[in-house]
């Protein structure tokens, strides 16, 4: 019996020793830095998340929270520890190993601002921004806006929002990150009034303007009945109120009886399938597209046709398109020229993006694309990173040697030159093509 008690006594001792051992490590080293207790203790803090881990990948994700932890018990800045901005960037760090750059990450208020370009409106004061030099200037108002209204300009430089001054805002912040912010604070519900405070260049003056916000149309659709009865209509994206906009324009149109169309697709940069789906029912009836599919499976999209009063079948059609159309508007172009009768495609090849991506909103507000398939025309062919080629090439020019009546993007011009509009009004009017060349030559 007693010698179990020396035996147990010599063992407390040692536990003993090894505990003041430990202690004191600990000690010293909370002294000098951090210890790994610490990690211990953070990682015990983090067993939540890492229970919420799918239990197939919490051995691939075991790393990822082990940095975590070590990040959290020894980073030398701990006020500095931002674990939102963490996620976030695990998030875009995750999705840039796919080298597709159509599948990302957006954060809350990005996401919002998105979300209410695509439905085709927001509430504040109408003008499009565009960083530059760590600035935020106005790139142009949008027509009969309040920004419009109130005299701004393009090139004016915007200093403060509520005298908040914008360059202390946005400074270190990317471009993307630096409009968000601008875009934020200047916008705001209609009936509420902002404080802009704008330096105009070209005047050398300082001043500061009341605005009163308003629900913003975003116009997608114009047009216009051109000489010798050509019907012209631009479309400049995809949204959720352009077909209702290209409706108006076909109800407008049609009683004038057009003998052709010029549809303008130029600088195009996409938007909803389906609202490109409802614009092509209005051209013709049939297959719009097929997505190719996870595992190789076509699935095959038709065109939503519309009521016949809201139709323009069999008329000869001209599509522009340039190096700015893409995504929706190559599927457009693309179906146009496959499946139409009597339509060519005329300007330059388009962009070349022909992925499918959906949006899926998150549990705190941010969203996130993803590439879910590839779109093929009805003929087959594919469109992401090749484009389409128009059957004639035109390359931009507004040279005076192609005048052109003034379209309703341009209200204010007098004279009009476009190479592309040219041509393509020549070839509706008179058959006449375009020189088979790279670049349009001077009639």
């Amino acid at each position: 019996m007693n010698r179990a008690w020396v035996i147990v006594g010599k063992i407390m001792q040692w536990v003993a020793v090894i505990a003041v051992a430990f202690l004191g490590g600990w000690i010293t080293g909370r002294i000098v830095g951090v210890s790994p207790i610490d990690v211990f203790i953070t990682g015990i803090s983090n067993a939540d998340a890492r229970l919420l881990t799918p239990g197939d990948r919490r051995q691939q994700f075991a790393v990822f929270w082990d940095v975590w932890d070590l990040v959290e018990g020894n980073f030398y800045q701990p006020e500095a520890i931002d674990r939102q901005r963490m996620v976030y960037g695990a998030i875009r760090g995750m999705l840039a190993t796919l080298d597709d750059p159509y599948t990302f990450f957006q954060e809350p208020e990005e996401a919002r601002q998105n979300r209410e370009s695509m439905e085709g409106r927001f509430e504040g004061i109408g003008a499009y921004l565009r960083v530059e030099n760590g600035m935020i200037v106005i790139d142009r108002p949008i027509r009969n806006s309040p920004a419009a209204e109130a005299g701004l300009q393009p090139g004016d430089i915007i200093l403060a929002v509520d005298d908040q001054p914008l360059a202390e805002l946005i400074a270190g912040l990317s471009e993307s990150d630096a409009s968000a912010r601008a875009v934020n604070l200047i916008r705001g519900p209609a009936g509420t009034v902002v404080r802009l405070t704008i330096r105009r260049p070209a005047e050398d003056r300082v001043f500061t303007v009341a605005i009163t916000r308003a629900t913003i149309p975003l116009i997608t659709v114009n047009s216009a009945m051109l000489p010798d009865k050509i019907a012209y209509i631009q479309i400049t994206e995809f949204k959720a109120t352009t077909t209702e906009l290209l409706d108006q324009a076909i109800a407008e149109l049609r009683p004038q009886q057009p003998r052709a169309i010029v549809l303008d697709l130029r600088n195009n940069s996409g938007g909803f399938l389906t609202t490109a789906q409802e614009v092509l029912g209005r051209f013709y009836d049939g297959v719009a597209l097929y997505e190719e599919e996870r595992g190789g499976v076509n699935k095959e999209l038709r065109t939503i046709t519309p009521s016949a009063d809201r139709r323009l079948y069999d008329i000869p059609m001209v599509v522009l398109v340039n190096g700015g159309s893409a995504s929706a508007a190559e599927v457009v172009a693309g179906a146009l020229r496959d499946e139409r009768p009597n339509t060519t495609l005329l300007g330059e090849k388009t962009f070349g993006k022909g992925s499918v991506q959906n949006i899926y909103p998150l549990r705190d507000g941010s969203s996130v694309r993803i590439t879910i398939a590839r779109w093929l025309t009805p003929d087959g062919e594919a469109i992401n990173s090749v484009g389409i080629t128009p059957e004639h090439i035109v390359s931009a020019s507004n040279d005076p040697v192609y005048p052109t009546p003034c379209v309703p993007d341009q209200p204010e011009a007098i004279d009009c030159a476009d190479a592309q509009l040219y041509w393509a009004l020549k070839l509706l009017r008179e058959g006449v093509t375009p020189p088979i060349t790279e670049a349009a030559t001077a009639p």
